[in-house]
């Protein structure tokens, strides 16, 4: 087949939320680096973008078209996608090719040293999950990083081809479109910057468009000012289909979202962050960091609560069809062989004692989760649950509506499958009352008295009467079981009627939040 036409759009996009492209690298402080090309800047591949534009179509036919299909019959791809380079201080050159940049001048110096995002997996018991590394950290590109990419279309004088080209402008405006890792919790959202963004069609039959076509350079920077403006227009039909579920939300008192360490004022501080702005059509750092409410924290309270929900609506709850178990535990034994481990009848020294102090140390530390007799407990209980009930239990990944809604890995039974809901990260201004220091005191489990020097400071965010609005997307496909809708519905209300707390310290009341009303 003759492909006389040569669809073309320069696009420059901006990345609406942090974005982890990463490069599948560890570095010596961080889990997961950001890709950077030659010039050591982040850029986007173009195996990232056309594999994330290819996975927004559901019709089959489509996709072999445009992107090409395997076998022996197969043909190749008709797209060309460029990677997408780094747009640079000026606002308008674009940093594809080896350039010689200074990495210590303020813009550039700041893709030097990225934001990073901390981790921390959580079991069903609500703590972090220690025995499959639950902690870990990834570099992000800051919000509001732009960059520019090419697209190519080999198309013929159709009017097939003039709606596939459409359809793939479309395609990459839709608010589903995001790109890296991390996408499911809140990373990688895009917006077009149509404004900075042009296309062109050449008819290569014309001797005047073919020659303007070979004169064309690959560069990025080279100049397309006499194209057309970027004009998009909605073909959400052959697209997965997206209900929005935003809420709009305000804190009852205070909440917590931690950065992991403190400042000046406290020993635990708000996590905040600063992204770029184009108002002067120069890329410019906010000058004041913003609180951040973190879309992977918010996914993963929404997480366990859906879990709940469905498992409410099915029945599944403790006690239900596992009479008669046989999994017992031996109180009376295990106390009798703590005691003689620590030899407690036959302690007698006085109390300001160096062996009476490594006594209470050892008390201290002593967790029913690190008991054997507990952990073998717990298994035999579990195994008898899953015989009688002829099921996993129903709980993480396990839960029919985690899984058709929040995804999960890959295992020997299945393929996996990435999660249908986008939740995007929420920045709230700093203001000057919006943060307030607690005091606290560790306690001895011991002899319930304060201990000496475990004073602590914790600041947290107070944002009282402010909306703070969370952008919730959740693909149709996902409803499929009525079941599943109503445990979402019914955890989106817990959270707007405050029965369902986010970020840290929710057992000392923070993180309560309800229904925005103006």
């Amino acid at each position: 087949m003759s492909f006389t036409h040569r669809y073309i759009a320069r696009i420059t996009i901006e990345a609406d939320t942090p974005m982890a492209v990463g490069s599948g690298e560890k570095g010596l402080n961080t889990d997961r680096l950001v890709a950077k090309d030659t010039n050591s800047l982040p850029y986007i591949p173009s195996t990232s973008l056309t594999g994330v534009l290819r996975h927004s179509f559901k019709d089959e036919d489509f996709k072999n078209t445009v992107f090409g299909s395997g076998g022996n019959d197969g043909e190749g791809s008709r797209l060309i996608v460029s990677s997408a380079f780094l747009v640079g201080e000026d606002g308008k050159t674009v940093m594809d090719g080896l350039r010689n940049i200074d990495l210590s001048q303020e813009y550039y110096s700041y893709f030097d040293r990225l934001p990073e995002r901390d981790h921390v997996r959580i079991t069903h018991k609500g703590v972090a999950d220690s025995e499959n590394h639950g902690k870990f950290d990834e570099e992000l590109v800051h919000k509001g990083t732009r960059f520019v990419f090419e697209l190519e279309f080999l198309a013929d004088d159709s009017m097939d081809d003039r709606e596939n080209w459409k359809k793939l402008l479309s395609a990459i405006a839709s608010p589903a479109y995001r790109i890296g890792a991390g996408t499911r919790k809140g990373f990688g959202k895009i917006k077009i910057v149509t404004d900075q963004s042009k296309s062109v069609c050449w008819n290569l039959k014309e001797e005047n468009q073919l020659k303007a076509y070979l004169k064309k350079s690959s560069s990025l920077n080279d100049d397309v000012s006499d194209w057309d403006n970027l004009k998009i227009k909605s073909k959400e039909d052959d697209l997965e289909v997206w209900q929005d579920f935003s809420i709009q939300l305000k804190a009852k008192d205070f909440f917590s979202f931690s950065a992991g360490f403190g400042d000046e004022e406290a020993d635990n501080k708000p996590k905040k962050e600063r992204y770029f702005e184009w108002s002067s059509g120069k890329p410019k750092l906010v000058e004041n960091d913003y609180t951040l409410l973190p879309a992977t924290s918010i996914k993963g309270a929404l997480s366990h609560r859906v879990a709940y929900h469905y498992n409410l609506l099915k029945g599944n709850i403790i006690g239900k069809d596992v009479e008669g178990l046989k999994a017992t535990l031996d109180l009376e034994k295990l106390e009798r062989r703590i005691r003689a481990e620590l030899n407690l009848e036959n302690q007698n020294h006085p109390s300001d004692s160096l062996i009476w102090s490594q006594l209470e140390e050892q008390i201290n530390d002593l967790s029913i989760e690190d008991i054997t007799e507990w952990e073998e407990f717990e298994n035999d209980l579990n195994a008898e649950v899953r015989e009688k009930q002829g099921s996993t239990l129903s709980v993480g990944e396990n839960n029919k509506a985690v899984k058709e809604l929040f995804g999960f890995a890959k295992n020997e039974n299945d393929n996996g499958q990435r999660g249908r809901v986008l939740i995007e990260d929420v920045y709230l201004a700093v203001e000057d009352d919006a943060e307030k220091v607690f005091n606290h005191t560790s306690i001895d489990r011991f002899t319930n008295a304060t201990i000496d020097g475990a004073l602590f400071q914790e600041k947290v965010s107070s944002y009282k009467d402010k909306e703070v609005e969370m952008s919730i997307w959740v693909e149709e496909n996902a409803f499929k079981d009525e079941l599943i809708k109503e445990a979402f519905q019914k955890t989106l209300e817990d959270l707007k009627n405050g029965r369902l707390a986010l970020g840290g310290s929710t057992t000392k009341g923070h993180g309560v939040f309800e229904a925005f009303k103006q």
